[in-house]
């Protein structure tokens, strides 16, 4: 599952990975909890810059259901500093990549999560 408010990124995610896997894509956080029950994705990929909830207020909600503590979250943000980082692992996310990225980067990352959940 990816959510990014960004329509072009979503629409790369999806072009360069939909054939490996099945991408759901949302371009804000605010259903993801529900969208998580229903799917139960094994991955999400989530912005932190976005309008209404951020990626961190998203990822703590995700973290304080019992039915999505298990599922892997990597945050993928323009923001590149440690304070942004540090903060992505105290709301329980997995790992981290900076925008813009190397799509390899990206597949690597995606194949250990889900290989390490």
């Amino acid at each position: 599952m990816v959510i990014d408010d960004d329509g072009e990124i979503r629409d790369t995610l999806q072009a360069a990975l939909g054939r490996e896997y099945e991408i759901i894509c949302l371009d804000g956080g605010e259903e993801a909890v529900d969208m998580i029950e229903s799917f139960k994705p094994k991955l999400l990929i989530l912005d932190i810059n976005m309008p209404g909830s951020d990626g961190f207020e998203v990822c703590a909600a995700v973290r304080a259901h019992a039915k999505s503590r298990n599922l892997s979250i990597l945050f993928m943000t323009a923001r590149e500093d440690d304070m942004s980082f540090l903060r992505s692992l105290q709301v329980g996310g997995d790992s981290y990549i900076t925008k813009p990225f190397e799509m390899s980067d990206l597949r690597d990352r995606i194949s250990y999560l889900l290989k390490n959940p």
